[in-house]
């Protein structure tokens, strides 16, 4: 089934490529298939999945998916257009966005053992960065003790997450927040309906909630 839709969407010139190893599992809804566009999908490994739901629209990205029992989930008409998406060398581990949330630009990435939770009705920015580690170690002296270790990323339902924002590991953020542009979130905040901002972000206005119209 998902090399026929691979074949229609090329056929119609939308530029979507997949590669999928043997072993994996992908779920796309026709309501999706339809809506993608110049995507491209590379899952490896053993036994992780790719599941999106119905009316998802992604345009423009690249989704990395291996390792093993991992998973990637992006749930019903949300909209991503433009961006990657890669979890990669681990397990049991997790990508997941919720329901109605947009994406204009952003990379996710988890390549150790922690995952991303973003909620529903979210609305993301474009040039954001959502890592869950630092890439490289850092090496106590005196132990030799790996000292930064990955730490999961939790995004609740309704935030708001302004342009070229960086999000690090441990971050967790709650329900009507807006992240102000050019910010670095790295640590878990512990209430929502505020405005966090700056470098590193701190709170700088509470009380508030947003909307996606002007009222």
């Amino acid at each position: 089934m998902l090399k026929k839709i691979g074949l229609v969407l090329r056929n119609l010139g939308y530029k979507n490529r997949f590669r999928i190893k043997a072993g994996n599992h992908v779920e796309i809804p026709a309501s999706a298939a339809w809506r993608m566009k110049k995507v491209t999908i590379k899952l490896g490994g053993r036994n992780n999945r790719l599941v999106l739901g119905e009316g998802v629209e992604i345009t423009h990205c690249e989704i990395r998916l291996d390792g093993e029992d991992n998973l990637i989930e992006i749930g019903a008409r949300a909209r991503i257009s433009s961006g990657k998406i890669y979890l990669r060398n681990t397990r049991g581990q997790h990508i997941c966005i919720g329901a109605d949330t947009t994406v204009e630009g952003a990379y996710l990435l988890v390549d150790e053992a922690a995952s991303i939770d973003i909620g529903n009705d979210c609305m993301l920015s474009t040039d954001i960065l959502i890592r869950t580690g630092d890439k490289h170690s850092i090496i106590d002296v005196e132990s030799g003790r790996r000292l930064n270790h990955s730490r999961s990323v939790s995004i609740a339902d309704r935030v708001w997450i302004g342009r070229d924002v960086q999000i690090l590991k441990g971050t967790v953020l709650h329900p009507e927040s807006v992240v102000g542009a050019c910010s670095l979130v790295s640590k878990a905040f512990e209430e929502g309906n505020c405005v966090v901002a700056g470098v590193p972000a701190k709170i700088v206005k509470r009380g508030i909630r947003w909307d996606r119209s002007f009222i």
